[in-house]
C-alpha cells in the first residue's frame, strides 16, 4: 500500500469534509487530493521519483501537508528538517540525506544558503511559490511505490549527539497511525489540534493518524498558550497530543481553570518523563492524560497507558502496541525480570527499517529483530513499562547508578519551579553526583527543600548535591526534551564554583 492512497479514499468518502485548518482558511479532503495530485506533478517535473529525497525546512502551514502527501504519490522520500537547527545543521541534513531538492518558505529560505552553497544547483522550492510548481495531471495519477519503501527520513533529536536518520517506511507509518488511532477510538469525527512542529517525529505522527483516521487537523505555527486554550474551546478540539511541558505550560495559564475542555477526549503526552503532580492537575480538571513512550525509531508509537489505568499504574508508561513487544534486556543480554531496571527494547511492524548509510548504527540498534532502544525501564509483573531513564543520562556515584529521572519527579511539584533537569557532575570522591538545574518564577530554591522532599523518598547516594537556579529557560530540542549535554557542558565545574548543599 501506498500511504497516499488514504488520503485519496477520504476524498472520495467525505469529499467536503475538512482535511486541514490553519488561521482563518480551510482545505477540504477533495481539495487536498487536487492539490497534491498537482504538486506532485510539478515536482516529477523537477526530476523528483521513486526513492529520491525531499527536503522539507518549514514550519506548521498546509504545504507542509500537502508536500508529503506529494511525496509519497511519487514514492520519494521526504525529509523534515528541523526548523531551529543552525545553517551547518541542515547543511549536513540535506547532505547527508541527499536531498534531490528542498521545500521551503521564504522566512526559513536563508537557513539553506550554506547547504546551497556546498551543492550548486539544488533546487529550492519556496511554499509562496507553489502555484507556479503544480501542474494538473493529463489523467488520473497513478500511486508510485509502497509497502516497504522508505516513506520519511526522520532524523534523531540529537540529545546525545549526531543526529541519525531512521527509515520509516509506510508499511511502519501505517501501522504506527492505525493503532494510535484504534487505540483512541480516533474517526472523522475528531478535530486534532497540533501545536508543536510538523518537523518534529511526533508532530508528523499525530498529522499521519489524523489522514489515516479521516479527521480534521488544525495546524497551529507556533505553541502560545493563550492561542491554544482559545481553540481549545471554540474548534471543540477533540485529540490534543503534546509533550510534557506544552501541558505544564496550559496548567500554568491563568484561564486554566476556568476553561471549556469538555469536548477534549482525548489527551496525550510522552517524549519526557511526566511529573505525577502533572496527571493529578489534568486529573482535577477531569481529564485523563494518556502517557506514552515513544521514538523516531518506532514509527513515534511505542507503548500506551490506557485511560482507565491511569490512576492504578500511575507513572506507567503502559503497554506495547497490537502486535508488537516489549522487553527489558539486561548488559549481557539476558531478559531482566520484573521489576529489574535495564534497556528498553521493542519488536513489531512500527520499527525503522534501520539508521540511513548507516550499517554500524543500524547492527547495535536492532539486534535479532529488536529496536534497542538506549532508554532504561523495567516491567512490573502485569507487563507494563515503566521508564526510569536515558541510558546515557544515568550517572554512577561512587559506583552506583543513579537515574535523574527519578528525583525530577520528586522535585516537579516544589513551589516556585517552572522547570528543572537533573544532571551528573565531577565529583573528585564520587567519581559524579547529582545537581539539579531549576528555573523558577523568582522565588528561591533552598538547597534544604529540595534535600527535603528527597531524603525520605531516596537513598542517600542519590540525594541531590547542588542547586542551581537560573534566570534562562532550560535548553530544549525541537521535540521539548531538555539538552542535558550542554548543562552538563555548562556545569562541568560546578564542584569547584558552588558549595554543596546540606
Amino acid at each position: 500500500m501506498n500511504y497516499a492512497d488514504i488520503a485519496r479514499y477520504w476524498a472520495r468518502w467525505q469529499p467536503d469534509q475538512v482535511a486541514i485548518r490553519y488561521g482563518d482558511g480551510e482545505i477540504t479532503w477533495a481539495a487536498l487530493e487536487r492539490r497534491t495530485d498537482a504538486l506532485a506533478v510539478g515536482l516529477a517535473d523537477l526530476g523528483v521519483g521513486r526513492g529520491d529525497r525531499i527536503g522539507l525546512l518549514m514550519a506548521n502551514r498546509p504545504e507542509f501537508v500537502e508536500t508529503c502527501i506529494a511525496g509519497m504519490k511519487l514514492g520519494a522520500v521526504v525529509v523534515p528538517v528541523n526548523v531551529r537547527f543552525t545553517a551547518r545543521e541542515v547543511a549536513f541534513l540535506v547532505e547527508d540525506a541527499g536531498c534531490s531538492v528542498v521545500v521551503t518558505e521564504p522566512a526559513l529560505r536563508a537557513g539553506l544558503d550554506l547547504a546551497v552553497a556546498e551543492r550548486p544547483g539544488l533546487p529550492v522550492v519556496l511554499a509562496d511559490d507553489f502555484d507556479r510548481v503544480r501542474r494538473a495531471p493529463p489523467g488520473p495519477l497513478e500511486l508510485v511505490g509502497g509497502d516497504d519503501d522508505p516513506l520519511y527520513l526522520c532524523y534523531t533529536s540529537g540529545t546525545t549527539g549526531h543526529p541519525k536518520g531512521a527509515v520509516l517506511t509506510h508499511r511502519s507509518w501505517d501501522y504506527a497511525s492505525r493503532s494510535r488511532a484504534l487505540q483512541n477510538r480516533i474517526t472523522g469525527a475528531d478535530t486534532f489540534l497540533l501545536p508543536f512542529p510538523l518537523a518534529f517525529t511526533g508532530g508528523l505522527a499525530m498529522a499521519m493518524t489524523a489522514q489515516w483516521s479521516g479527521a480534521s487537523l488544525v495546524l497551529e505555527a507556533s505553541f502560545d498558550p493563550t492561542r491554544v486554550l482559545e481553540l481549545l474551546e471554540r474548534q471543540r478540539i477533540t485529540v490534543f497530543m503534546a509533550v510534557p511541558v506544552i501541558f505544564q505550560q496550559l496548567a500554568d495559564h491563568a484561564r486554566f481553570a476556568d476553561a471549556d475542555l469538555s469536548a477534549l477526549r482525548v489527551a496525550s503526552t510522552g517524549g519526557a518523563t511526566v511529573p505525577p503532580s502533572l496527571l493529578r492537575t489534568y486529573l482535577d480538571r477531569g481529564i485523563r492524560l494518556i502517557q506514552t513512550y515513544s521514538l523516531t525509531e518506532v514509527s513515534a508509537l511505542g507503548t500506551t497507558l490506557a485511560p482507565h489505568d491511569a490512576l492504578r499504574k500511575l507513572g506507567s508508561a503502559g503497554v506495547a502496541a497490537m502486535h508488537s513487544q516489549v522487553r527489558i534486556v539486561a548488559e549481557d543480554g539476558t531478559i531482566c525480570r520484573a521489576g529489574e531496571v535495564g534497556e528498553i527494547a521493542i519488536r513489531g511492524p512500527e520499527v525503522m527499517a534501520g539508521y540511513w548509510n548507516d550499517p554500524e548504527a543500524t547492527a547495535a540498534a536492532l539486534r535479532d529483530g529488536w529496536c534497542h532502544t538506549g532508554d532504561l525501564g523495567h516491567l512490573d509483573d502485569e507487563g507494563y513499562l515503566y521508564v526510569v531513564d536515558r541510558a546515557k543520562d544515568m550517572l554512577i556515584s561512587g559506583g552506583l547508578n543513579v537515574y535523574p529521572a527519578e528525583i525530577e519527579k520528586l522535585l516537579a511539584g516544589l513551589p516556585g519551579v517552572v522547570e528543572l533537569a537533573v544532571i551528573g557532575v565531577p565529583d573528585r570522591r564520587w567519581g559524579e553526583t547529582p545537581a539539579v538545574i531549576a528555573v523558577t518564577d523568582g522565588r528561591a530554591l533552598e538547597g534544604a527543600a529540595v534535600l527535603a522532599a528527597c531524603r525520605e523518598v531516596l537513598a542517600d547516594f542519590k540525594l541531590p548535591r547542588y542547586v542551581v537556579v537560573r534566570d534562562e529557560p532550560l535548553p530544549r530540542n525541537m521535540s521539548g526534551k531538555v539538552l542535558k549535554r550542554e548543562l552538563r557542558s555548562a556545569y562541568e565545574d560546578l564542584a569547584r564554583t558552588a558549595d554543596p548543599i546540606r
